[in-house]
């Protein structure tokens, strides 16, 4: 596709639209209470769960929320050793700031396994299930021999998950995004975004072939046509979701993530015993100690292997439900449970010319392009280029070549809604128009992401968005069935704060997750990669932008299944 070219479809402009939104300018304490068993789960189900704690969210109130220093967890039938593969079922217990267990669900814990000396974690087999009465389970594989410790961790309490609720419903269309109109010396800015209410005539920019939307505040004197920059005012974007919280709702953001632990142990001896918790550097309350590992002979005798199946393209795509963990860690290397992997780097294909004529297409967020960016550092003569004047390294088009191995690399960003640094709006184009305008063959792979800048949005711009893609992709299929599609799914991020916890947080991204695997399920050439539970549990820890070594696995996950 010829990027020098390329200019946004306009239709005018309009001075209403259906949906409205007003623009404006300006771990380590632990409390042990009674057992926990699967009878006592099921008792009250029926009660609500946390959606409707708030019944009058603006009543200045002191409010009892969980509390992850008094919540508790322990393991169901606890034995005194274990086998590789076994199951462990935890249970939790939420409790509020009074050591009071909570008669109701909706808090949003996650939990894993891990050993650091092993470098290995593995996170829940599917979701942590809430039985809607305070109470919740947890299940786990034992992944591998050798000390296990179990980290529970409370995400958000029920009542700040029904602040976040509220907030979206009440404003589903958040963030601050500018246009720049320039025409000779005149520059002006205006508001722009999916949808707009504004009693100023409005500039419709809704792509004409997709008819994905997005409007902007038109100047008094310039016309539409000299929309020339677009970028986020994240500053003013944040000021104006803070002042959708209440002051109590703001205060249950002040303790994200907390962690409490316990301790599986490797031993000769078959025990249980006490351990002093350390407050200050999170120390496990309770250390058990698993069967020592006789006569390890390989791997094999090391770790859980689930299945011996090869994995495929297509056939191991991520499914919509969950029912176990998509793999594990082990020496830092990942482990699929649904098949098994070759693990192919990037180094060996070029090796066996695996990758030789190869052309990549990468459309998405900035997730997506660290494997643009990765692959372009992997490869000696390959660096990034502008494939079209004025792209940025944020949002491109980028290219990287490689003349050794007849080898192309293409990046470029979804297109609206960006968040960024200005940008030259003729270098914006939707990911769906691209993918028609590729000529594909069997040597063509697209790697499609979609999450971090809808976060902010209401679900239906998401799911809109997916749907136009989907079309693009089964149009793709019908004229070039060999072409192999990835799409990434949304990984977890660090963040504190209510505005961030809305806006960007884990939250919201697991329901993008939930919705992208159920629209974009059983597209034929498409793979789903669930880099959600690489990226829940690594060792290094989470964040928007994961460190390389997961960046590694998740090239090597893709690789294995192209060239399975």
């Amino acid at each position: 596709m010829d990027y020098h070219h390329y200019q946004p479809a306009i239709a005018g402009y309009i001075t209403s639209t259906n949906n409205s939104y007003t623009v404006i300018e300006d771990e380590n304490h632990l409390h042990i209470g009674p057992t926990l068993t699967s009878s006592s789960l099921h008792q009250n189900e029926s009660i609500q769960n946390g959606a409707d704690v708030h019944s009058d969210s603006n009543k200045t109130q002191h409010i009892l929320f969980t509390d992850p220093k008094h919540c508790a967890f322990n393991i169901e039938n606890q034995q005194n050793s274990s086998n590789l593969c076994d199951k462990i079922h935890v249970i939790i217990q939420a409790r509020d700031q009074l050591k009071t267990n909570k008669k109701i669900g909706g808090d949003y814990f996650r939990a894993k396994i891990y050993n650091t000396k092993l470098k290995a974690s593995a996170p829940t087999d599917g979701e942590v299930i809430d039985h809607n009465n305070g109470s919740y389970s947890a299940y786990f594989t034992v992944r591998w021999r050798g000390s296990t410790f179990i980290n529970v961790q409370l995400v958000h309490s029920s009542e700040a998950v029904a602040a976040m609720k509220r907030v979206r419903e009440a404003n589903p269309i958040r963030m601050v995004y500018n246009g720049i109109f320039q025409q000779k010396k005149a520059k002006v800015n205006g508001q722009c975004h999916v949808q707009l209410s504004s009693a100023n005539e409005l500039c419709n920019f809704t792509d004409k072939l997709t008819g994905e939307p997005w409007f902007c505040i038109k100047p008094k004197n310039l016309p539409c046509s000299t929309y020339t920059l677009h970028s986020v005012n994240k500053k003013l974007g944040g000021r104006l979701t803070a002042a959708m919280f209440t002051r109590n709702e703001t205060h249950l953001f002040s303790d994200i993530k907390r962690s409490i632990e316990m301790c599986i142990r490797d031993s000769a001896e078959i025990a249980i015993y006490e351990m002093k918790a350390n407050v200050n550097n999170n120390s496990p309350r309770k250390v058990f100690l698993f069967r020592k590992a006789d006569n390890v002979k390989s791997y094999k005798d090391t770790i859980c292997v689930e299945s011996t199946t090869e994995c495929r393209p297509v056939t191991n795509s991520a499914k919509p439900e969950k029912k176990i963990a998509a793999g594990y860690y082990f020496q830092d290397k990942w482990y699929s449970n649904d098949c098994t992997l070759k693990n192919i780097s990037v180094q060996s294909a070029l090796t066996s010319k695996l990758l030789t004529n190869k052309r990549f297409y990468f459309y998405g967020d900035s997730t997506l392009r660290q494997w643009f960016e990765y692959f372009a550092a992997s490869i000696s003569d390959a660096s990034i280029v502008q494939a079209a004047p004025g792209a940025t390294l944020k949002t491109g088009p980028l290219r990287a070549t490689s003349k050794k191995y007849n080898l192309t690399f293409m990046y470029r960003h979804h297109a609206f809604p960006i968040r960024t640094t200005p940008i030259f709006v003729k270098n914006v184009a939707y990911a769906a128009n691209e993918i028609d305008n590729i000529s594909a063959d069997e040597n063509t792979i697209i790697c499609l992401c979609f999450f971090a800048h809808f976060t902010p949005t209401e679900l239906h711009v998401y799911r809109r968005r997916l749907e136009t893609t989907k079309a693009s992709l089964l149009r793709l299929y019908k004229r070039s069935p060999e072409t192999l599609v990835f799409l990434k799914t949304p990984n977890t991020n660090t963040y504190a704060g209510a505005v961030t916890s809305v806006d960007y947080g884990d939250w919201v991204s697991l329901m993008l997750d939930k919705e992208l695997r159920k629209v974009m399920a059983e597209i034929p050439n498409l793979t789903i990669i669930d880099v959600w539970d690489m990226t829940t549990n690594h060792r290094l820890g989470e964040n928007l932008h994961p460190p390389r070594p997961i960046i590694q696995q998740e090239i090597q996950l893709m690789l294995s299944l192209i060239f399975a």
